[in-house]
């Protein structure tokens, strides 16, 4: 089970990084999603969506929902694909009082032979665009 992380700094208060993070987009963004829809939100928190995405030159359709939320401090989103599962686990912590650090910890897991077969494809990609990713993140956060 590869087990990716990073932590990036974004010259933003920390409710405002949070906010940011009630996006289905930017969640999208950090998984490289095409597209994302069907999004749900309650009481201005984010619950679920469906998404599409091209990894490892497959093209994977599944779902993100929210398995834990604490504001301003944890955000726990549950990845499932056709063959593959995850989770994406976003801390947040202030750095100062106008800069916030993000630290990302992403599981990923193969559900079936195919995936398990392109595991270590899928992990060299991952690995690979996850600090892209994060700087893309600090990048949504302080727009």
């Amino acid at each position: 089970m590869p087990r990716f992380s990073d932590t990036v700094t974004a010259d933003a208060p920390i409710d405002k990084a949070w906010e940011t993070l009630q996006d289905a987009g930017v969640w999208g963004a950090l998984l490289g999603a095409a597209e994302i829809a069907d999004i749900e939100v309650a009481d201005g928190l984010l619950q679920s969506c469906v998404w599409t995405a091209k990894i490892g030159g497959s093209q994977l359709a599944g779902t993100m929902r929210v398995a834990e939320s604490e504001p301003n401090q944890l955000m726990v989103m549950r990845i499932r694909a056709e063959e593959w599962r995850g989770k994406i686990e976003m801390t947040l912590a202030p750095d100062t009082e106008t800069s916030t650090r993000l630290h990302v910890r992403l599981t990923l897991e193969a559900d079936g032979f195919t995936a398990l077969l392109a595991l270590p494809i899928v992990s060299a990609v991952v690995g690979r665009h996850l600090p892209d990713r994060m700087r893309d993140l600090v990048e949504m956060v302080e727009s």
